[in-house]
């Protein structure tokens, strides 16, 4: 994988791994939520694709992900239209194609398709759950909306608003969502190219437009499973791999092109009012990605910020939050760096490792992954480094801060565990990690809450056991276990250098239990450390959906790095400083 930029775009450049077909594939994600989903999945797409002898562009959104610009700019449908011949060009100009695929997955699918028209050397085209209907598509917009809102015990009135619809707080503006409801696939003439459609059983529509245009040109379509599995949540999605190899093995059947001289390939590079950013790949075997983003006015004495993934959430961050926190730091003289681990994203897996959370998240080889990125950031902008990490990506965080004394300051926002518990498995942590009780206290009476448990929708048996063991750690606080003395052992051990700690907590998140067995009810036995800071927020999420959450962790990590510039500053003064 080969990171470019074109036309303001972040993209990612597979070159033939075999024999070249001189076919090149542009590869056009889906919208918001499903964008951020999807990215794993995309990711060995391409491989696959790649694999089959055929070039392949992946690429963000005008607006999206690490692209520039954002969801709120004007004309968002003719833009991101516009992108997909923009992006074949990019192709033909860096692999030397003779001929483009264009492949989209659900929106990606519509959006490729009206953007193809634009393409000369158009040589197929591939629907992976295509959205056909553009109004059908609003309408499932504005129910997702209140779905994802619903399961984060937000209020789901609050995702329509005079900006626009949030979507897990990515924003469509009316004008979007207007000029999404004026598109359709079947009042439009079939691509003068072949066709595959691959969708999900009962989609009429999908159907229905293979028939119209199986009249028209050469269309195969063909129902297929395992869509489903690419959800809103990234950490839990899963890869269609049957329905890909489908897709796959179609493409090989199209004739190939002959091949023309490819240009040079130059650095991938994006500038933004106050910041640059370049996206590099880097660790054993290139196998990691990060993107750096570097002020325009830099601050040589202002310390940088690696940001660890969330979970199996890419380097872009839920709701965005990865880059826009990386750019807004930048407005400020501070570097970053965002990047996505081996298995995470555009992080491709360890040699062996199951594409599965357990090979994942709180894997130890995660630690030899998070250690590369500190060399790669310590070697860009030498000085102290602030580690900003969320859920899992905080417990790495706090390991590595713990390992390393070039961590100077340390963000741990939700931390769900300081210390993995022995025998505990992904799933379980996942499962145990219910409100704290303060938050049921007021439901118990609730029918609704009720209803969940008694259908099934919400697991008994995993609520019980983690009250019973929060239960049992109260009565053994007296007797520290030893994950207990080892999570104390490594705070001891940041407190004696002077780390700088943000311990930055939705107010009912369940990582606040961990932090009581460790530490005492709202981390009461770190109190009397004025480098230790407890924030709590309220009315969020653990993903930090509302924009309000999401400045506040802004400013805390600014915070922290004015801190650590600060305690730089009076050990330089002092002499205390080491070569």
């Amino acid at each position: 994988m080969i990171p470019v930029t074109f036309d303001g775009m972040l993209g990612k450049l597979y070159l033939p791994s075999g024999p070249a077909s001189g076919l090149g594939v542009v590869v056009v994600p889906p919208h918001g939520l499903e964008a951020l989903a999807a990215t794993k999945s995309l990711r060995i797409l391409a491989d696959g694709l790649a694999a089959a002898g055929h070039a392949v562009l992946r690429y963000d959104l005008p607006g999206t992900a690490d692209s520039l610009g954002g969801d709120g700019d004007p004309d968002r449908v003719p833009v991101w239209t516009a992108s997909v011949a923009t992006a074949a060009g990019m192709l033909r100009e860096c692999a030397g194609t003779g001929g483009t695929i264009v492949l989209g997955l659900r929106f990606g699918a519509l959006i490729g398709t009206l953007g193809s028209e634009a393409i000369p050397d158009l040589a197929g085209l591939v629907l992976l759950d295509p959205v056909v209907r553009g109004r059908l598509y609003a309408r499932e917009l504005a129910i997702t909306a209140r779905a994802v809102a619903e399961g984060a015990r937000l209020d789901p009135d609050a995702t329509s608003t005079p900006e626009g619809l949030l979507v897990g707080g990515h924003l469509t503006t009316p004008e979007t969502l207007k000029a999404i409801g004026g598109l359709d696939l079947g009042k439009i003439p079939a691509p003068a190219a072949p066709v595959m459609i691959l969708h999900r059983k009962g989609a009429a529509d999908a159907a229905a437009l293979a028939s119209v245009w199986a009249t028209q040109t050469i269309v195969t379509a063909a129902e297929a499973t395992g869509f489903d599995g690419i959800s809103i949540s990234p950490t839990m999605a899963t890869t269609p791999h049957e329905a890909f190899g489908t897709a796959i093995d179609w493409t090989e059947t199209l004739p190939r092109r002959a091949l023309t001289t490819p240009g040079a390939i130059g650095a991938a590079s994006l500038s933004g009012p106050e910041f640059v950013e370049n996206a590099i790949t880097f660790g054993e075997g290139g196998r990691l990605f990060g993107v750096f983003c570097d002020p325009v006015d830099p601050d040589p004495a202002k310390p940088a910020v690696l940001i660890v993934n969330a979970g199996r959430n890419p380097h872009v961050g839920w709701a965005r939050s990865g880059v826009d926190l990386a750019r807004r730091l930048a407005a400020d003289g501070v570097a970053s760096l965002r990047i996505d681990l081996a298995g995470i994203g555009d992080g491709v897996d360890r040699p062996g490792a199951p594409d599965a959370v357990e090979s994942v998240l709180y894997h130890p080889a995660t630690e030899l992954d998070t250690a590369a990125a500190i060399d790669l950031l310590a070697a860009h902008r030498p000085g102290p480094i602030v580690l900003s990490g969320a859920c899992s990506g905080a417990y790495l965080a706090f390991h590595s801060a713990a390992r390393d004394p070039r961590i100077a300051g340390l963000v741990l926002v939700n931390i769900q565990r300081f210390v993995w518990r022995k025998g505990e498995t992904v799933a379980e942590a996942i499962a145990s990690a219910y409100p704290l009780a303060s938050s049921y206290v007021a439901k118990v009476w609730s029918a609704r809450s009720w209803r969940r448990v008694l259908t099934g929708e919400r697991k008994l048996w995993p609520l019980v056991r983690e009250f019973a063991r929060r239960a049992t750690s109260r009565l053994r606080a007296v007797v520290p276990s030893s994950e207990t003395r080892r999570a104390r052992a490594m705070m001891s051990r940041l407190q004696a250098r002077g780390v700088r700690v943000e311990l930055f907590f939705s107010a009912d998140d369940p990582g606040l239990g961990d932090l009581a067995l460790h530490f005492g009810a709202g981390g009461r036995r770190l109190a009397n450390d004025p480098r230790i800071v407890m924030t709590l927020v309220a009315s969020s999420d653990h993903d930090l959906t509302p924009p309000a959450a999401r400045q506040a962790l802004f400013e805390r990590v600014l915070a922290a790095t004015r801190a650590v510039q600060s305690s730089a500053g009076k050990q330089v003064a002092h002499g205390t400083t080491s070569a």
